[in-house]
């Protein structure tokens, strides 16, 4: 899990839940409009007023005067808000200072810092990717640069924490940053400031044959609708696009404006119900299209999976009940609970959940959490059962029926948005060893080729051209066995099974991001059936009826 400024730990997790596990903290933050004040005054309601009165306040009182050992009880008010919380839904949560400002450097469009994305390796700190104009790109730092101190602390050889790497790097703004990088053998020393750094949310890609404009949008941050608008007028203002591809894969979800404004960019008509939200405490709140639609967009197809959440729904699930467009890959993760979130004297906050959202058929495609060991294990769940391999799973034939507004087609209200093409895992993960290696193929890549990048040609067309040498499948057997417990003995039929996964890790840090990306949309199982969906009119077909 590469992020910027952060440092990426080796990720080895059980079998089945590591494809879920970005999902956990940031699955629908702030659904709830961005208010402009908090609904917490803190003046009024400060954290020592709302959490130390009555039993708690005295039995806190009690600890601190006569428990054994001296208690820190800060610590004790901060258990006990996560307690309170894990009695409630899944998505109502108790967060931590340290926490809020994480989720807040993802959400907010900026953070502070020098603007490199890194991995961990064998306790030191590599650079992957720099990001474009910020502090470290214009010093002049570069992927594949080992950082070995940090304002002439070693860090490199260290066994150090996550959150001791960030706070050396993710200062105040303005403040003076001294790293020594290995750049291959020769040590180099560079100084910079730390800056407001963008994060970017929307990335696009032009397919020129079909007209079509591939959009991947990977969370709904407070600049997405803008990105989203900056990207859709470069090809559509001068006509050179007429249709529009949406990828929500992975996309946990985020602010739901941002997800509502784009929505107004596909129905072309006013007032037409893009969702509904209502709580026990929060009366029905309609939005709908506000009919300012800026640029003519013909076919629409939206790619989802089983980690496309809450705004990520939304959009897919207004656009398949209104038959605005086609609906493409797994059922998606099935969150439909709308969060405010309040903040804290203690520069933390509370995030709780007010209401349901609905599509406009009706559909709460919110998961049922009665049994939280299921709710949390439900990846795992649609492994087992066939979900992610077969259209017509088990779970699929269950929940109540619905049906679009338009065409009257029959849509599952079952725990997420089912598309209307499937397009399943790819069969090599059957086999649970393989899919348990996918975790490892980011950083094995990253490694092999900071290794072996001087072997590899410069100028090649990506799958076209370029075999991936037979030494790599050992090198990458060696790597699993030194990271894992496993004692697989890689055979050609397992080779065959990783090739072009591997391949794909590999290309992302041997090519530019531009080169990369233009190529591995055309390998993308999702993408082609998009493609071939427009080509043959099919959302057309739809959008018209």
């Amino acid at each position: 899990m590469k992020q910027e400024d952060k440092v990426s730990y080796k990720i080895i997790q059980p079998l089945l839940l590591s494809a879920c596990i970005a999902i956990g903290m940031m699955v629908g933050y702030k659904m709830n409009e961005k208010p402009e004040n908090s609904l917490v005054d803190v003046s009024d309601y400060p954290l020592d007023s709302m959490m130390m009165t009555g039993r708690v306040e005295e039995l806190i009182r009690f600890i601190e005067s006569k428990y054994v050992t001296k208690i820190n009880s800060n610590e004790l008010i901060e258990t006990a808000l996560t307690a309170v919380f894990e009695k409630l839904d899944p998505h109502s949560m108790y967060l931590s200072p340290e926490e809020l400002e994480e989720v807040n450097d993802q959400m907010d469009g900026a953070y502070n810092g020098i603007g490199i994305e890194n991995f961990l390796i064998d306790d030191t700190v590599n650079i992957s990717s720099v990001i474009q104009n910020g502090p470290a790109d214009k010093a002049g730092l570069r992927a594949f640069d080992k950082i070995i101190s940090i304002n002439d602390q070693v860090v490199a050889g260290k066994s150090m924490e996550y959150s001791e790497i960030r706070s050396l790097l993710n200062q105040e703004k303005g403040t003076k940053i001294q790293l020594t990088v290995l750049r291959g053998k020769k040590v180099v020393p560079y100084s910079l400031s730390v800056d407001e750094v963008p994060v970017r949310t929307v990335v696009s890609e032009f397919i020129p044959d079909i007209k079509t404009v591939l959009i991947r949008i990977e969370r709904f941050g407070s600049n997405t609708y803008k990105e989203f608008m900056e990207d859709v007028e470069k090809y559509f203002a001068n006509n050179s696009a007429h249709h529009l591809i949406i990828d929500l894969r992975d996309n946990p979800g985020g602010f739901l404006p941002e997800a509502t404004n784009i929505l107004c960019q596909i129905f072309e008509e006013k007032d037409k119900l893009l969702l509904y939200t209502e709580g026990r405490n929060s009366k029905k709140n309609e939005y709908k299209s506000n009919g300012k639609r800026f640029f003519k967009v013909d076919q629409v197809a939206v790619l989802i999976d089983e980690n496309s959440a809450s705004a990520s729904e939304i959009i897919a699930g207004a656009i398949q009940d209104w038959d605005r467009g086609v609906i493409i890959g797994r059922r998606s993760y099935g969150k439909g609970l709308v969060q405010e979130q309040y903040n804290l004297t203690n520069g933390g906050a509370i995030r709780l959940t007010v209401a349901r959202y609905y599509t406009p058929s009706g559909r709460s495609i919110q998961r049922d959490y009665a049994d939280r060991d299921t709710y949390d294990g439900d990846f795992g769940e649609r492994y087992r059962n066939g979900d992610l391999f077969h259209k017509d799973s088990i779970s699929n034939k269950n929940g109540d029926k619905y049906y679009t507004q338009i065409l009257r087609r029959e849509v599952s209200g079952f725990g997420g948005i089912t598309p209307d093409i499937f397009i399943p895992l790819d069969s090599v993960y059957k086999d649970e060893q393989i899919f348990g290696y996918k975790s490892f193929l980011s950083e094995f890549a990253f490694k092999y080729v900071s290794l072996h990048r001087n072997e590899i040609p410069d100028k090649i067309k990506l799958f076209n051209e370029w075999k991936l040498p037979a030494s790599i499948y050992r090198e990458f057997e060696g790597y699993i066995k030194t990271h894992s417990d496993s004692t697989t003995v890689f055979n050609e039929v397992t080779v065959k099974k990783l090739e072009r996964e591997l391949k794909s890790n590999v290309a992302r840090y041997m090519f530019d991001k531009k080169t990369y990306q233009a190529n591995e949309i055309l390998q993308d199982e999702f993408v082609i059936s998009a493609i071939r969906a427009i080509k043959e009119n099919k959302t057309t077909a739809l959008k018209n009826k």
